[in-house]
């Protein structure tokens, strides 16, 4: 039974901390602020989860398959290559847009946890994405390459755009770096990032934002509705053996 109540805890940790995260954004959210909203001790929220990174990483999950869920989507009508720069273009484009979700995905690329997680997740994302374009490349390349290209992701998403430099150009110049650590040739570096910015990326920017919040609040509900209905079942069935007996 303690069992059970442990992982009902942990669920709504991550559901309240999640909520609180992208409402109030990831460094003004502290572990106290979290266990007052949960009415609990902040021993008690530190014993399931030691620090704030440690309840991130979950969330980092959560975002991750939903740029998963997109990646799929997307790949469906176009090619790979075009994929990949739609993904991160979808990045760069949410971060600007919503200071939140920016202090969110910076912390994500800079804690150790979270960024270790994020390279890994890439790394085998992008065998299938771009392994047809780098066929001698295998996954531990991939994960090599993402040192660097962890770095120029997080430089894109931390500066702000300005008159002088504005998203059009952020995003050009981003994909340009990236498509050339991928060793991706300049006809086909120019025919995808030229495609992308034809395409009206601040309103799916404006989109992907609402997504991304129902996403995760639709999955934090499912897996808390999941559990209760478990244990709303085996509190039955035991009721059930007791009365036989």
């Amino acid at each position: 039974m303690a069992h059970r109540k442990s992982n009902q805890t942990i669920l709504e940790i991550i559901q309240v901390a999640a909520r609180m995260f992208l409402t109030k954004g990831f460094q003004n959210t502290s572990a106290k602020a979290i266990s007052d909203e949960l009415n609990i001790s902040t021993g008690n929220l530190t014993f399931y989860f030691p620090t704030k990174e440690h309840i991130l990483l979950e969330l980092t999950k959560e975002i991750t398959s939903f740029h998963d869920k997109c990646i799929k989507k997307i790949s469906k009508d176009k090619d790979w290559l075009y994929t990949y720069c739609w993904e991160v273009t979808a990045q760069i484009v949410l971060c600007e847009q919503n200071p939140i979700i920016k202090d969110l995905y910076l912390a994500i690329y800079s804690l150790p946890m979270t960024s270790e997680f994020v390279k890994n997740w890439t790394a085998q994302k992008n065998v299938e994405v771009l392994g047809e374009y780098l066929e001698d490349w295998d996954f531990n390349r991939f994960r090599r390459a993402e040192t660097v290209t962890c770095c120029v992701e997080r430089s894109a998403l931390a500066e702000p755009c300005t008159e002088d430099y504005t998203l059009e150009e952020k995003i050009k110049l981003t994909l340009t770096c990236l498509l050339k650590i991928y060793d991706i040739e300049k006809e086909k570096r120019e025919r995808v990032i030229n495609e992308i910015l034809q395409t009206d990326y601040k309103k799916t920017g404006s989109s992907l934002n609402k997504q991304l919040v129902k996403f995760i609040e639709k999955t934090n509900e499912e897996r808390l509705e999941t559990r209760e209905s478990y244990r709303e079942t085996y509190e039955s069935q035991m009721k059930g053996g007791l009365s036989d007996e």
